[in-house]
């Protein structure tokens, strides 16, 4: 898994904001969001991500942050975002 190659990325006021270059849709991430894509950006898989989610938040129920990490994932696959 990595961010496509059609997209831009950078980090502004701690989020992130995503362009794809050949459509011009935009995408502004919110903290968690912008953890999970930073994580991506370094080269991590699913379990990595996943770990490191557990790692930040721990208060937040270990099959919750596989929920939302998996559909955030598969929203990201179907915007084309990452592959």
């Amino acid at each position: 898994m990595k961010i496509a190659e059609n997209i831009s990325w950078k980090v502004l006021q701690n989020k992130i904001v995503a362009v794809d270059i050949v459509t011009g849709a935009y995408f502004t991430l919110n903290q968690v969001a912008s953890e999970i894509w930073q994580a991506i950006g370094d080269g991590a898989e699913r379990d990595e991500v996943l770990a490191r989610l557990k790692e930040s938040y721990p208060d937040v129920a270990p099959e919750v942050l596989e929920k939302d990490l998996d559909e955030q994932l598969t929203y990201w696959e179907q915007e084309k975002l990452i592959v």
